[in-house]
């Protein structure tokens, strides 16, 4: 770019106008002064010079020129910033040679989708019922504002025929998923009935939706865009753009895994919050968190799922050389919950008296559900703790091998000698008392059989949710898991399975990578062929049947005034189970 271009753009743009725009200055002899944007202070040392037009931090370092400022203040680079201070200016933007962003229809076509959607939360009938329900979990309308919350009508093709009549393109809004088509040809919205959360990127830009179901028998709670050629989960974080100002305040990032924790922690003045979208946390999101502050804090829910995903996400955040502490919410609550329960004050204060940093963490959480007495709970505990200081700060090691030393009366020596084991299939195998529970029954077998065939087939994915009612699956996690591979397939022609774990929960994650990735069937790659899916689905939909006889029963001997209709359905139920066990039978 032309220097005296650049001069000409700085040389037009009033310093303490633009400033303004985001600190609130106080004159002082011929100069102005704030609390500094950039970082966090209670006496204000950021200095804003008319005559030299520059704003700089006398603590941090931070400000510059006009371009300098807006770029740094904005978030996005050099030639973006000058482009827009330009055109403020009135200055020809075209003479810059900004080059342009070859998916600018699909920022604008999804702008666009969340404006309609935030309209509609507030003008339509249930869309103001969506927001009695935002009321009643206690959002604001400055929240609902800030987050730009929306409502997606009931199925139909609205938003179709609204982005139709801007003049956006059909494949554009196929290719972003916020449209389908039907086997008919029809057109049709991809969300209906639920709550919307528009997800930006890095600059801001809605990238993505994510919609939630207000209803609680509705199995999938969220349901997100579709994978994108501008939205890719693993590489966004929740509310990242949004918070950033707070982020280069405070220098930290608190990291959440849900939309309300993000949302409610802001209402309460935790305002540099951001969170994954419902999957693990990932090596670019890490990435992502270290290009804009050297420390985080772990915000996780404060039950076992939550913890075991504040122990997985340590490790990733330590290869981005993170300063890394975890918040353990009491009560094995979510920050939500919390703050509903005992308002924005506690919540604050958790932040001083509930938060250690990730080896405390983890030397705490690896007791849990641990017996120390027993000789083989002992181990695995000496060989996480061993394992989580290997790599660490000599002093740092010496510390918790002494503790542990001291603790179990283990003698250091040994514990300096110890390694980790790498490969985990040669240690003897084991389950901790606490841990041990029945064996599946076939019926339960037969629900993780149909997945491990959904996983591998998409016929045989389309064949089961063909077959099956989705209430016909008695585990609702792994009810959940169905719908999710079902979802998966709409998009892809095939299962990549790496990506799909990433598009799960943390407790669905937690079920195939725990239960059904661990069961021999998948382990050896043993096959599952027609014959054998149909018959799961059989036991599936007989072990319904079973579950609906026994409620039926029950309500035939329990009410006082019973209908014909639940007695005539009971019967039925009771002779088809009895046909299916004769020929069980017969069959062995």
């Amino acid at each position: 770019m032309d220097q005296k271009l650049i001069d000409q753009i700085n040389e037009k743009t009033a310093i303490v106008d633009l400033v303004s725009e985001f600190v609130t200055l106080k004159k002082t002899g011929k100069n102005f002064v704030g609390l500094c944007p950039f970082h966090q202070e209670k006496t204000p040392s950021f200095s804003v010079s008319p005559e030299k037009n520059i704003a700089k931090c006398m603590s941090c370092g931070e400000g510059g020129n006009p371009i300098n400022f807006f770029r740094k203040i904005k978030n996005i680079s050099f030639e973006e910033a000058a482009a827009e201070l330009a055109e403020r200016a009135g200055i020809e933007v075209k003479k810059i040679n900004v080059k342009k962003d070859p998916y600018e229809n699909y920022y604008a076509l999804m702008s666009e989708v969340a404006n309609f959607y935030e309209f509609n939360l507030r003008h339509s009938e249930k869309g103001l019922e969506a927001l009695r329900y935002l009321y009643d979990r206690q959002m604001t309308d400055e929240l609902i504002k800030h987050f730009r919350l929306g409502f997606a009508p009931s199925y139909g093709s609205t938003l179709y025929q609204v982005l139709k009549n801007k003049n956006f393109s059909v494949s554009d809004m196929i290719n972003l998923g916020v449209v389908k088509q039907s086997d008919q040809g029809d057109y049709y919205d991809l969300f209906s009935d639920r709550i919307i959360f528009p997800i930006t990127d890095a600059k801001g830009r809605v990238v993505g939706l994510s919609g939630r179901t207000t209803h609680p028998k509705e199995p999938a709670k969220y349901i997100n865009s579709p994978e994108t050629i501008i939205f890719k989960k693993g590489m966004l974080l929740y509310h990242f753009n949004e918070a950033l100002p707070e982020i280069r305040k405070l220098k930290q990032v608190v990291l959440y895994e849900g939309f309300f924790d993000v949302i409610s922690s802001y209402g309460a003045g935790i305002m540099h919050g951001v969170a994954t979208m419902g999957t693990a946390l990932t090596k670019d999101q890490a990435k992502l968190i270290k290009s804009v502050s050297p420390s985080i804090i772990i915000a996780y829910d404060g039950d076992q799922a939550g913890l075991k995903a504040s122990d997985h996400a340590i490790p990733i955040l330590e290869k981005e050389q993170l300063k890394i502490e975890v918040l353990t919410i009491p009560e094995k609550m979510d920050p939500d919950d919390f703050i509903k329960a005992y308002g924005p004050e506690a919540y604050e204060k958790l932040f001083g008296e509930f938060t250690e940093d990730s080896f405390q963490f983890r030397y705490r959480y690896y007791k849990i559900g641990k017996d120390l007495k027993n000789a083989n709970d002992l181990k695995d505990f000496k060989r996480q703790i061993v394992s989580m200081v290997q790599y660490v700060d000599s002093s740092i090691r010496a510390h918790y091998l002494s503790r542990l030393s001291t603790e179990f009366s283990i003698p250091i020596a040994e514990l300096d000698g110890l390694k980790p084991t790498k490969d985990k299939e040669k240690e003897p195998i084991k389950i901790p008392p606490k841990e041990r529970s029945k064996m599946p029954s076939k019926y339960e077998q037969a629900e993780r059989f149909l997945i491990m065939a959904m996983l591998r087939s998409k016929t045989v994915s389309r064949k089961v949710m063909n077959a099956l009612k989705s209430s016909d699956f008695a585990e609702v996690i792994t009810a959940s898991i169905r719908l999710s591979i079902d979802h998966y397939y709409d998009d892809h022609v095939e299962m990549n399975l790496d990506h799909f774990l990433d598009t799960l929960n943390t407790e669905q994650r937690d079920v195939m990578e725990n239960t059904i990735m661990k069961d021999i069937i998948w382990k050896k790659n043993l096959p599952l062929d027609d014959v054998e899916v149909d018959k799961y689905i059989t036991l599936v939909i007989l072990a319904n049947d079973h579950r609906r006889f026994m409620y039926l029963n029950h309500q035939i001997e329990t009410l006082q005034e019973v209908s014909e209709a639940l007695v005539n359905e009971r019967d039925q139920l009771k002779k088809r189970l009895d046909k299916n066990k004769e020929e069980a039978s017969n069959g062995s």
